[in-house]
């Protein structure tokens, strides 16, 4: 008896729901739904630029905001959630994200977004990148990067329900303000009744021991093993971890250029389809892909998360390739979106648990907040890069540098796993 596996319990089921509410909430609602205001806000505030044209640049600049405070809390938000309840952090970080949503239903001037944008990045960091997957950790010794999977791949499903929200809020007349209010109360309610009543730091608290852990087996320390924080961050393994994420994230970004791409085509009368629609379709092929590739992506890197990387690479590959050398074809295009959304998930979900693979659960919340400084540093000016090479040396160059990117990403992945054995052998319990 003292060799079964701990089984499933509400109390474990009640936390994979949080996740899932969480990113469906809070999470899609900051990452998947700001564009469809970018233009709305732009045309209402009177921004122009000197010939008469929308001026979005100013409002897309909260975005920047946003990701620049994720890259300095980032540090500090993964050494609180290594000692505080994670309730508590998780509460308030809910908190911001409504909080910001409400005051941008508020606001009169550009400016006043950029405070939003500072909320939104203290909030997202721990709900989005560090607290999910440290509480995955702690309560699921089998399995974890399935169900952190799960959870992630609510942020593509969260993004199509509320695109289709603020799409039909539109046609029936409502301001965007009052939408904001809505995208307010909406992050509130699907957050903060899980936050307070499904969570708590460890199962141990509850009377409970982490999924498919040994009964015999004892609390957190049973499975609470590997580098402390400080002994990681003085191994050259770490840093390439560190470049290795970044530039996961840096290319993953690559994916919303592929509109703008086809209306390069376009305009240079290359094609004979419509290039609008079939940019918009491999926008949506690419969501869609990246959302069942969270879930399989978690469940074959608890397996193998060597084997999964070198898959996500191929993946990058093949996906480049088809959107850049298959323009005659409509269907190429749209098998190149949805290959590359199958690489766009390693970002989320594989990057943490190749943390967690190589440096082990006894500071992983630390150890994962100071990767994620580079991650949302590159996720910070990504865009921007991508954009101005498309639009001044053509799209050629985005997809050169996404290459030589995704050779960099595989040789430093490689690299990492090759020294997982002598890494392990440093671990030790908490």
């Amino acid at each position: 008896m003292s060799n079964e596996p701990v089984k499933m319990s509400v109390r474990h089921l009640m936390l994979i729901v949080t996740g899932v509410m969480l990113t469906f909430g809070c999470s899609a609602l900051t990452f998947s739904t700001w564009t469809n205001f970018q233009p709305v806000v732009t045309e209402a505030m009177g921004l122009l630029t000197p010939e008469g044209k929308l001026n979005t640049a100013p409002f897309a600049l909260y975005i920047t905001v946003l990701y620049l405070t994720m890259t300095v809390a980032s540090p500090l938000a993964g050494k609180l959630i290594q000692k505080m309840d994670i309730r508590i952090i998780l509460t308030v970080s809910a908190c911001l994200v409504g909080g910001a949503f409400i005051l941008m239903s508020l606001y009169t001037e550009i400016w006043q977004f950029y405070i939003s944008g500072a909320m939104l990045g203290l909030g997202e960091i721990s709900i989005l990148w560090l607290a999910l997957p440290t509480l995955l950790n702690r309560w699921f010794a089998k399995n974890s990067g399935f169900y952190l999977g799960i959870c992630m791949a609510m942020t593509g499903v969260g993004g199509a329900i509320w695109n289709s929200a603020f799409t039909a809020l539109q046609s029936a007349g409502v301001h965007y303000t009052t939408i904001y209010l809505i995208w307010g109360i909406a992050a509130l309610v699907t957050s903060l009744p899980f936050t307070l009543f499904c969570v708590r730091s460890f199962p141990e608290e509850v009377g409970l021991k982490p999924y498919g852990q040994t009964s015999g087996e004892g609390g957190a320390s049973a499975v609470a093993r590997g580098l402390s924080a400080s002994k990681a961050m003085k191994s050259p393994v770490f840093y390439v971890v560190f470049i290795y994420a970044g530039l996961v994230n840096f290319l993953t970004v690559i994916a919303p250029q592929f509109p703008s791409y086809m209306k390069s085509l376009g305009a240079a009368g290359s094609v004979a389809y419509d290039v609008a629609i079939v940019g918009g379709i491999m926008s949506v092929a690419v969501m869609i892909a990246q959302a069942i590739s969270k879930v399989a992506m978690g469940g074959f890197a608890d397996k193998n998360a060597r084997s999964t990387m070198i898959a996500a690479f191929v993946a990058g590959v093949a996906g480049i390739l088809l959107v850049w050398l298959g323009v005659q074809s409509e269907i190429m295009l749209y098998a190149g979106a949805v290959i590359y959304g199958f690489f766009f998930a390693s970002a989320v979900v594989l990057c943490p648990i190749v943390v967690k693979s190589i440096f082990g659960t006894r500071e992983y919340a630390e150890i994962w907040s100071r990767v994620s400084v580079f991650v949302n540093l590159m996720g910070a000016f990504a865009a921007t890069i991508w954009a101005f090479l498309g639009s001044n040396f053509g799209y050629g160059s985005v997809f050169i540098v996404g290459l030589i990117g995704q050779c960099i990403v595989v040789a430093c992945g490689l690299f990492v796993f090759s020294r997982k054995a002598s890494i392990e052998q440093q671990w030790t319990e908490a």
